[in-house]
């Protein structure tokens, strides 16, 4: 085979390769995931993060970073749904400071957010920026998003 036909479908291949892995990537990005129902943010990881529930029916942490551009996005999100809804908190707080957290639920990445009931029952878990749009249905619903829906 001509070295330059080798070299061309080699490139040709990793363009593809990396295309793929973009699609992938975005496809997930942002993705609210549905919530076990078995899953819970423990009493001690909310008051660590400062997040009180009491007269509340649901609320919201943030994992992030000071360096998280897209923290910026979901902390605007945030803002609106806190601003729409007297029962909603949510709080941001910063991934290194609660490795126990993060290490708790597996968090790979920020940001990250968990959505939770008055229970602490974990509704919906997001890595990326998250729709609004599926953060209010959950919150109306108040009951983790079906798989298919959450897709």
């Amino acid at each position: 085979m001509d070295p330059m036909l080798l070299r061309l479908l080699l490139v040709v291949g990793l363009v593809a390769l990396v295309t793929a892995a973009g699609a992938v990537w975005r496809r997930r990005d942002g993705r609210v995931r549905t919530g076990d129902a078995a899953v819970r943010l423990a009493d001690h990881h909310l008051e660590a993060v400062g997040l009180d529930l009491d007269g509340r029916s649901a609320g919201a942490v943030l994992l992030g970073s000071p360096t998280c551009t897209p923290c910026t996005a979901v902390k605007r999100i945030l803002h609106d749904l806190e601003a729409e809804r007297d029962d909603f908190a949510w709080v941001y707080a910063d991934a290194a400071d609660h490795l126990d957290l993060a290490e708790a639920h597996r968090v790979l990445r920020v940001p990250t957010l968990f959505v939770v009931d008055a229970d602490r029952r974990v509704l919906a878990r997001s890595s990326g920026v998250p729709a609004a749009d599926e953060l209010r249905r959950v919150l109306d619903e108040g009951e983790p998003l079906e798989e298919s829906s959450a897709a």
